[in-house]
């Protein structure tokens, strides 16, 4: 890199970081910091990279690498785009962000296409975990209203934790049943937290977070000391056709994505146990699932 160039571009990171910093501390001063940071030119030297002064007063004009870059972002709070904007200012590739516009609406179309030749209970997620079509095996076996007034519940979290809805009073029929709903609450969270980690700060992941607490169940969110083992089958009362009865069924979930990306993805139910066999044959499905 020539002079002129490292000093363009010594110039043009430097002015992204101290835009972040500076419109951190503004955010201040209407509502203090959760964890009482200030956003100053000393924290973020001494938080994030201890090189920054020199940085900034221009004693050395070599731009930090890729990671302390991301690492400088994470203590800025930035956004996807934020972070993939300081990214570029310092010459690296940006990092995959989730999609939207026509590239998501490809993508679901290739969904509702892969789900109509799928015979098993079935539903499209987006990153949102907005659901975005379920086919007729999941309405009958969820017992999913048909009414409209319900559309705005149409996302895996009231999904889970509405009792409006029927999922949740079914799953939870008793002491052990409870149990099960709940850690599979707890491990679901978790996990895409960690896999959404890098988008934390981003609008629709804190919508999607006060989604959830709207249920009043914080404890939830908060990671475990240590991994414990999870159940990954789970347990709901179902209709047995022939007897109009609800009986306690066991299914597992499969999830199929097209490409690298995670989202949208097609979650499928699968039957465990033989009375889950019998009321998914009733449904219409196949015996045998070992295809999937």
């Amino acid at each position: 890199m020539d002079i002129d160039t490292e000093k363009s571009r010594h110039k043009l990171v430097m002015g992204e970081i101290e835009a972040l910093r500076m419109k951190r501390q503004q955010k201040l001063a209407d509502q203090p910091h959760p964890s009482l940071k200030r956003f100053t030119q000393q924290e973020l030297n001494d938080e994030a990279f201890p090189s920054y002064k020199n940085l900034l007063v221009g004693r050395t004009r070599r731009i930090p690498n890729r990671q302390t870059i991301i690492h400088i972002a994470d203590y800025l709070e930035c956004s996807s785009d934020e972070r993939n904007d300081l990214l570029l200012a310092a010459g690296y590739l940006p990092i995959q962000t989730e999609m939207e516009g026509r590239p998501l609406e490809r993508a679901l179309e290739w969904a509702h296409q892969t789900m109509r030749s799928i015979p098993f209970p079935s539903m499209i997620v987006t990153h949102t975990q907005d659901i975005n079509g379920v086919n007729e095996p999941f309405r009958h076996l969820f017992d999913i209203p048909l009414d409209r007034s319900y559309d705005a519940l149409m996302n895996r979290v009231d999904f889970h934790f509405n009792s409006d809805l029927p999922i949740r009073p079914r799953s939870t029929f008793d002491k052990s049943s409870f149990k099960q709903w709940e850690q599979h609450a707890k491990n679901g969270i978790h996990t895409f937290k960690r896999e959404h980690m890098l988008s934390r700060y981003d609008a629709w992941f804190q919508k999607l977070l006060d989604r959830v607490q709207k249920y009043n169940v914080d404890e939830y969110l908060i990671e475990p000391d240590a991994e414990t083992m999870v159940d990954h089958t789970q347990t709901i009362l179902a209709r047995m056709e022939s007897t109009s009865e609800l009986v306690p069924i066991r299914y597992r979930q499969v999830s199929i994505s097209e490409g690298s990306r995670l989202y949208p993805q097609i979650e499928v139910f699968l039957p465990v146990d033989s009375a889950a066999r019998t009321v998914f044959e009733n449904l219409g499905c196949p015996t045998d699932c070992t295809f999937l």
